[in-house]
């Protein structure tokens, strides 16, 4: 071995090409990655179909000095499968294309002839995938991620070539990735969080990572890959940042999405966002209210507000809605509500009325059950019983008490205390049974406003069309009093 030989490094193909670009001498030493997976092509030098292989197309250059010939055989070999073996492979192409129930039927409604073709076309791509230098082993991807002191630069190229892999390339790829592939991506993107504010580049390679994510996510095993990591939504979740808002519009998109997939989508992602909050020491819904008020960025906004309505809708149990309402307005959308209404394009305006709606149609459930529970405790005694011991021993009783206390003070006047009780229940009614389907703003600066002066109006025509009543009777005894005299003074001077 020569000293040149000796000295000269020995580069990967990923280093070259997420590194320092080499040029190769020969087709012969230019690295090619192949396509792995399963159904009608393998990781291996032949496409398996039924109980016999077909050869696979390695190169161009195999292409060029006689590759061509294996593609006539595969063809032919297709043309020879009986309708079973073809529909075998046929769904094994439609399982490996990521293609929903929905979009499979009318597929698979073609004629034999045009399976055969779609076999055959879809073949030629896999092997033409295969032969790009770009396009290498879910392997190679996670060895060359997994090196120590990799640099930033490295990273995020090879991050974004795999971002492309998992976007472009057959369901069987993504699986191959697998689990350990993920676990990568999620260390890459810790890395990042470690790495926040010492170099910009790791904010790229953070928003690379997301969608890396998000393009494993687009199956349904990706999903269950990351549906089984303990760890994956919280890593996700904690790019939730106002300060990197591209970042956080792809984890929000994510995030939403998620808390949609039944049956326990939902909680993932609520324990997500929970998980990431007390990491960062805030309120677990800040970053979203956040993104509602970041005005020149319309996406993420619309985004948020997206997040929000597949948050609260989501559950079926009444008070966890409003829960999670309430705890989303007190973390500062009271202040932006009502911009958000005034001044919205056409997409977050769309939002806006979903929220709406469904604040809307929790109130009216609520007002039902409002109104079940009068019908069940009709009893001022048992009602007092239940309440006295729902606040006993808590912050809650001195304030009934004090209530209680006001109520004492209330005049002793027969009209008059009817109109005070009238007056206290509506106050009441309003600040429980609020009309916006949410607690009231509890900021110590802000006032609750209660709209009573229809209720004093009707109380006040009420009371004088009383008090006109009344007089209009003592008129009427006046004159009877009167006529009655009459009458008998003039019976009196008869009598005389």
């Amino acid at each position: 071995m020569s000293r040149g030989e000796k000295t000269k490094p020995t580069t990967g193909f990923l280093d070259t090409l997420f590194g320092r670009p080499k040029k190769y001498g020969s087709a012969a030493s230019s690295p090619i990655g192949g396509v792995g997976g399963n159904g009608i092509y393998s990781s291996g030098s032949t496409y398996g179909v039924g109980s016999r292989s077909l050869p696979r197309i390695n190169s161009d250059n195999d292409i060029s000095s006689g590759g061509h010939n294996d593609a006539d055989e595969c063809e032919m070999f297709i043309e020879h499968l009986d309708v079973e073996a073809l529909n075998d492979k046929f769904e094994e192409m439609l399982d490996d294309m990521n293609l929903t129930e929905e979009k499979k039927t009318p597929i698979r409604d073609q004629s034999v002839v045009n399976k055969k073709k779609m076999l055959m076309m879809h073949y030629k791509k896999s092997s033409n995938e295969g032969n790009k230098k770009t396009c290498d082993k879910p392997t190679e991807y996670i060895q060359y991620l997994s090196q120590p002191d990799l640099s930033a630069n490295k990273t995020y190229n090879c991050v974004v070539s795999l971002r492309i892999a998992l976007t472009n390339h057959p369901l069987s790829w993504v699986s191959e990735f697998g689990t350990e592939g993920l676990r990568q991506v999620l260390s890459v993107l810790n890395e990042c969080y470690r790495n926040d504010g010492k170099n910009a580049q790791f904010a790229r390679i953070q928003y690379e990572c997301i969608r890396c994510l998000k393009a494993i996510m687009n199956s349904t095993v990706g999903l269950k890959q990351m549906f089984g990591h303990k760890e994956a939504l919280t890593v996700i979740a904690r790019s939730l940042d106002i300060n990197k808002p591209a970042v956080m519009l792809e984890a929000v998109k994510v995030l939403a999405a998620v808390s949609l997939i039944p049956p326990n989508g939902h909680e993932k992602a609520l324990e997500a966002i929970t998980m990431s909050a007390d990491i960062e020491n805030r309120c677990r819904f800040l970053p979203i209210v956040q993104g509602l008020k970041s005005i020149g960025n319309e996406a993420l906004r619309v985004a948020c507000l997206q997040f929000i309505n597949a948050i609260v809708s989501t559950p079926e149990d009444l008070e966890f809605r409003g829960h999670l309402r309430n705890e989303i307005m007190r973390a500062g959308m009271y202040d932006v509500i009502d911009s958000l209404e005034k001044d919205c394009s056409e997409d977050l305006s769309r939002q806006l009325n979903i929220f709406n709606v469904h604040k809307e149609d929790d109130y009216e459930e609520l007002v039902q059950r409002f109104d079940n529970v009068r019908m069940d405790f009709d009893d001022v005694g048992d009602c007092f019983d239940v309440i006295k011991n729902i606040v006993a021993d808590t912050p809650a009783e001195p304030y009934l008490l004090s209530i209680l206390q006001h109520f004492l003070f209330i005049k002793d006047d027969v009209s008059i205390r009817p109109a005070f009780y009238k007056l206290i229940e509506e106050c009441v009614s309003q600040i429980v049974l609020h009309r916006n389907g949410c607690d009231p703003d509890f900021h110590a600066t802000k006032r609750f406003q209660l709209d009573v002066q229809p209720l004093i109006d009707t109380v006040v025509e009420k009371s004088k069309a009383e008090e006109d009543r009344r007089v209009e009777e003592l008129k009427d005894k006046l004159e009877h009093a009167v006529a009655t005299r009459q009458e008998a003074e003039a019976k009196l001077i008869q009598a005389e």
